[in-house]
């Protein structure tokens, strides 16, 4: 499946106690086996290391669990690209990093893997949204 990640399926992937917590580890080793093809924003690597170190891990383990998830294409947002995530944010009613994960899967035409209720509740007005 080619699809979009949130990285909050990595960071579930990573921490036995969050929710999908194996439906998130299971996802990320198809990406690895590549069985899925995931795209991610910019933001993502930001996004995983900033929830990591409030979840409590010291910035070594942080270094270490990023380069060992799987690498994925990077999808920008240039200023072109930045109005039509606006656009997105506005037509989803989402908060403006999650429409930057909503808006690739609208734009190509894939579905987003997320474990977030807001963006299940709301992405479908963009985009196809599934579980891991």
């Amino acid at each position: 499946m080619r699809l979009v990640l949130d990285a909050g399926v990595s960071i579930a992937s990573l921490c036995p106690r969050e929710p999908g917590h194996h439906a998130a580890r299971a996802r990320l080793r198809r990406i690895a086996a590549r069985e899925d093809v995931a795209i991610v924003p910019a933001l993502f690597v930001t996004e995983v290391a900033g929830a990591l170190a409030r979840l409590g891990f010291a910035a070594p383990s942080i270094e270490t669990l990023l380069a060992a998830l799987p690498s994925a294409p990077v999808t920008t947002i240039r200023p072109k690209r930045a109005l039509a995530v606006a656009r997105c944010a506005i037509a989803t009613k989402l908060r403006g990093a999650d429409a930057i994960y909503v808006w690739p899967g609208a734009r190509e035409g894939r579905p987003l893997c997320t474990l977030d209720r807001q963006i299940i509740a709301r992405g479908p007005a963009a985009c196809r949204v599934v579980a891991p």
